[in-house]
């Protein structure tokens, strides 16, 4: 699977040109793949290689490269790369707590300082946004679209904290091979909404996703495609490759920015692979929280909301 990625990236260069995303997307793949293979120094000169070329809009590859330190009982370099998938990746509180990797080191007292500094850390990342007020627009549609998925949840009796504190010891009751108890809190983490207000949140649902989209497109006119706001037209992929006025908007303008060495010729994979699993009655995949797919679709264990 991961050659035939491999081989992919290097023909899709080698037929429209090498941009920098895809310099980007092969070390990455690679990385992934000599993290997977405990492989942590080699993976770690791949991470830093790749993160060195361009800043992604994405935390996970600085806490990939950090979760590589701790296997090699670096301590100082996965103090600086777990700051800087904080502050220049620009991870959020509840992800840096709730990745996997970092499972073990909760207790450290350099990792307990790194939480403690957590606000300096955000500020410098919010230091870096050239237009804050996009910025917060973006955030404001995404936490729409969030808390429409969330509804059903919220009136079923469970708050967000439930859902947290659901999520965490699910995760342990998995490693500790607790199926009983693991049943038992997936009703939580993969709640499904009573049928007596399913109606009312799906109603919600599809407007939010309506009001959302078509906000995005105006920003999107104005400003151009907003990486930040990838959830919005993911949640329009039920309809993706269809000939729609969202679709007819959005793609010719993503795939210029891929052409142009803006966006990764990666873009379209999880949409792609969405449709092929719905003619085929697979269902679709599941996201990590707070990031986007890679390409390795499969491989995703934890959910997003929606």
């Amino acid at each position: 699977m991961r050659y035939t990625f491999l081989l992919i990236v290097f023909i899709s260069s080698f037929c429209y040109g090498q941009t920098t995303y895809d310099t980007y997307d092969t070390l990455i793949s690679e990385a992934n793949s000599l993290k997977k293979d405990a492989k942590y120094q080699e993976a770690i000169e791949k991470y830093q290689n790749a993160l060195n070329i361009l800043t992604p809009n994405s935390s996970t590859p600085f806490f990939n490269l950090a979760e590589c330190a701790l296997k090699l009982n670096d301590i100082s370099l996965a103090d600086q790369w777990i700051r800087k998938g904080v502050s220049v990746g620009g991870a959020q509180k509840n992800y840096l707590e709730k990745y996997k990797g970092f499972a073990d080191i909760q207790d450290k007292e350099f990792y307990q300082k790194i939480v403690s500094d957590y606000n300096s850390l955000r500020q410098d990342y919010f230091s870096t946004i050239k237009d804050i007020d996009l910025y917060l627009e973006i955030e404001e549609l995404t936490s729409r679209d969030q808390f429409a998925r969330k509804t059903g949840r919220y009136l079923d009796g469970y708050s967000e904290l439930d859902y947290q504190n659901a999520s965490s010891a699910m995760f342990k009751a998995k490693r500790e091979n607790d199926t009983a108890k693991v049943k038992e809190l997936e009703k939580i983490v993969f709640h499904t909404t009573k049928d007596k207000y399913k109606e009312t949140t799906d109603a919600l649902m599809k407007r939010v996703d309506s009001l959302n989209v078509a906000r995005l497109m105006e920003i999107t006119e104005k400003h151009g495609w907003q990486e930040r706001a990838w959830i919005i037209l993911w949640h329009q992929r039920g309809s993706y490759g269809k000939d729609n006025y969202v679709w007819n908007f959005f793609k010719p303008i993503i795939d210029n920015e891929i052409a142009t060495g803006k966006l990764s010729r990666n873009f379209w994979s999880p949409f792609e692979q969405h449709i092929e699993m719905m003619k085929n009655n697979k269902g679709s995949f599941i996201i990590k929280e707070d990031e986007k797919p890679q390409k390795e679709i499969k491989n995703k264990e934890e959910k997003v909301k929606g």
